[in-house]
């Protein structure tokens, strides 16, 4: 059975594929816990939902540095062959990708995972949009080369900085504007920020476009990607798990005999 460990900035995604069956668990990332705490709490999954540990692997995802040590300790403590069996991805893998851009060692993990997830899933070439904590656009052209992207503040990320960078407005709840036009301040609000966030997105696929030369398929993932998919115009593929999805592509390339 593999573990796919996602971790993020808001949240870490945990994929347990089982006999082609992908279960998922969610957990905070903060406060950061100690590795028996997570192993109690992993432990707890597999037993609710009767999945046996037996040949347990695994993979991690992190962009969030003071958590990937503890995480492996975790995977590895239950892997039968400790951390051997566990990998973390980086850009120097077998991916399947080739990078065309500056300093990939930089490039965010789960952007290369989800992109892997995206090329298999959906073909190339592809653009993978993310709604998460940051925006995130990541390119793959026709042949399979991660070109760039672009990065921007999340939905979470911009309501957070109206409430604490302004003194009469405030954060709102996540719920999907009834008109462009907005008719209070909270209402303004909502359409600054899903139609703001759409419409970013929309221009920013649209330059790339023109610069490549490319039509480019979209995938969206990310934890507002079901409160923001249907104000993107464009078609799309949609899929929150793709990142764990690309996680499992991953192990299996790479992973040991």
């Amino acid at each position: 059975m593999l573990v796919a460990v996602d971790i993020g900035n808001s949240s870490i995604n945990i994929g347990y594929f089982a006999k082609n069956v992908l279960l998922v668990q969610k957990i905070e990332t903060y406060p950061l816990r100690d590795a028996a705490e997570y192993t109690s709490i992993l432990q707890d999954f597999l037993s609710q939902n009767q999945i046996e540990k037996k040949r347990l692997r695994g993979i991690i995802s992190s962009v969030v540095l003071s958590h990937t040590a503890v995480f492996l300790k975790v995977l590895g403590g239950l892997s039968d062959t400790g951390r051997t069996g566990v990998l973390t991805v980086s850009h120097i893998m077998n991916s399947g990708l080739t990078f065309a851009v500056n300093s990939p060692e930089e490039m965010g993990t789960d952007r290369i995972a989800a992109a892997v997830g995206a090329c298999e899933l959906y073909k190339p070439p592809v653009a993978v949009i993310d709604f998460g904590t940051a925006t995130t656009i990541t390119v793959v052209d026709e042949d399979s080369r991660c070109i760039g992207g672009a990065i921007m503040p999340g939905l979470g990320l911009m309501n957070e900085a109206l409430d604490k960078g302004t003194d009469a407005l405030r954060k709102i709840a996540f719920e999907a504007p009834v008109s462009a036009l907005g008719k209070d301040t909270s209402g303004s609000i909502r359409s600054g920020l899903f139609y703001g966030t759409a419409g970013a997105v929309e221009r920013i696929l649209a330059e790339m476009e023109v610069e490549t030369k490319c039509r480019f398929r979209a995938a969206i993932t990310g934890g507002y990607g079901p409160l923001l998919a249907d104000f993107i115009t464009r078609p799309y593929e949609i899929n929150p798990n793709l990142t764990l999805e690309g996680l499992r592509i991953l192990y299996e390339k790479n992973r040991h005999p």
